[in-house]
């Protein structure tokens, strides 16, 4: 049934011309049609034989290159039978360029349009250029940087987080074991030597004055940081008001230039004679 399309076209539009008194074109369509190579492609046409009626048209076209019937014709059968959109974008463009005043010219217009938009989809995109290639390369490795990096300190949380769970738990149990009695006696022991240590210092100061500077009460060595962003070890300590030598050597086997986002560092606590 798809023959009748293009044969109805033809024939409204004879229809249509005679109707509103287009005597001239009337005329010109009917001379085009009556040529011999134009009269056997349409018979092909209406046997739905559409590469001979191609042909045929073709044939007409080469008799008469003005044949403005022939050119709707090869649009049509290219667009809607053969789906070859190339040809049948340039036989609808000569059409238009012919016959701009065609009665049937807002539908020619529509089918040049959707052979545009189905000949855009049938085109595929050619290869990258370098420029595009090398960024998309850039960042793909960027992104698998970061990926990486996001794994490290997963890893590194979970650590954290275990060590922080055990120490927990530890506490946790310490608490429970921990009886009143004994918690009276530590605190009665840890006055008395308390008083004892005051009582050492108190004669120490009669005998020689700088040792109550140079005693000093029993503390941990080091707290422990985890490093932040932008966090460096001039930077602990200034904040923690220490020396930064002290920071080296509380972390030996440590690169200070390269500390990772969630490593933990140990600081020294702060010393009377610490650089403030």
């Amino acid at each position: 049934m798809n023959f009748l399309w293009s044969g109805l076209s033809v024939f409204l539009l004879v229809i249509s011309m005679v109707i509103t008194g287009c005597k001239p074109d009337t005329a010109v369509n009917i001379d085009e049609e009556r040529e011999a190579y134009h009269m056997d492609a349409k018979s092909k046409l209406f046997a739905e034989e559409f590469e001979a009626a191609v042909v045929g048209f073709e044939k007409a076209l080469e008799v008469n290159p003005n044949n403005a019937s022939a050119h709707f014709e090869l649009g049509l059968i290219n667009y809607l039978h053969l789906k070859d959109y190339v040809p049948a974008i340039y036989h609808f463009q000569k059409l238009l360029e012919m016959r701009p005043n065609h009665m049937m010219a807002v539908q020619i217009k529509d089918h040049l349009e959707r052979c545009k938009m189905d000949f855009a989809s049938t085109v595929t995109l050619g290869p990258l250029n370098q420029n595009t290639e090398t960024r998309l390369k850039n960042l793909v490795e960027t992104k698998e940087e970061l990926e990486t990096q996001i794994k490290n300190l997963e890893g590194q949380l979970a650590q954290m987080r275990q060590v922080l769970s055990a120490q927990s738990e530890a506490l946790n149990r310490n608490r429970q074991n921990a009886r009143p009695d004994a918690l009276a006696s530590g605190n009665k022991n840890l006055k008395s030597n308390e008083t004892a240590q005051i009582s050492n210092l108190g004669s120490k100061a009669k005998t020689n004055p700088s040792a109550i500077q140079n005693a000093s009460v029993s503390t941990p060595k080091f707290r422990k940081h985890v490093i932040r962003s932008k966090d460096t070890f001039y930077n602990l300590a200034k904040h923690y008001r220490v020396d930064f030598k002290s920071i080296q050597s509380a972390n030996p086997g440590v690169n200070s230039i390269k500390l990772q986002i969630g490593q933990v560092v140990n600081v020294p606590y702060p010393t009377k004679t610490a650089s403030r």
